[in-house]
């Protein structure tokens, strides 16, 4: 296996570590506060971290060739115990998939079409990454908005996970 078959599927662990890391602390919020507006991109944490999975299992799809036709959001993870059963449904895929990945699967033209209908195409290694750095920018506002509550947040930086990359 190369070393960027390597590194890639090891952000990808790293990516289902710290969103389980965040599931972990928003379990101890109670739903009032997690729903509470908070002026970052998706409004609140729970719409953040809803928009983190959503956009995750819409990658995935796209990997799939079996794209979906919206990003889920909060209507469809509108609670902290739908959201985790969600991410535990979603992440043996993402490990099936991660398992199939190869040095020529990466480098391949990878296209898709994004929810406004327009059309794209990168090296597959690209759009992986993007998945990556997508799901650890969101998870820093997550981070934010918890502290902006006065709860205890978690370390996500990838030099705090115990994985190889």
């Amino acid at each position: 296996m190369s070393d960027l078959v390597r590194a890639i599927r090891g952000l990808l662990a790293y990516t289902m570590w710290a969103d389980r890391q965040l599931l972990d602390a928003v379990a101890e919020v109670p739903h009032e506060e997690l729903t509470r507006p908070t002026g970052s991109s998706f409004g609140s944490v729970l719409a953040t971290m809803a928009h983190i999975l959503g956009a995750e299992q819409l990658w995935l799809s796209r990997f799939l060739g079996v794209p979906l036709q919206r990003v889920p959001g909060i209507e469809d993870f509108p609670t902290t115990e739908l959201l985790r059963a969600s991410f535990e449904d979603y992440w043996p895929q993402l490990e099936f998939f991660l398992a199939a990945l190869t040095e020529e699967e990466i480098a391949r033209d990878f296209s898709w079409t994004n929810t406004r209908g327009e059309s794209h195409s990168v090296p597959l290694r690209q759009a992986l990454l993007h998945l990556v750095n997508h799901s650890t920018y969101h998870r820093g506002q997550v981070v934010s908005q918890l502290r902006q509550l006065g709860r205890p947040a978690p370390s996500t930086d990838l030099v705090h996970w115990r994985g190889s990359v």
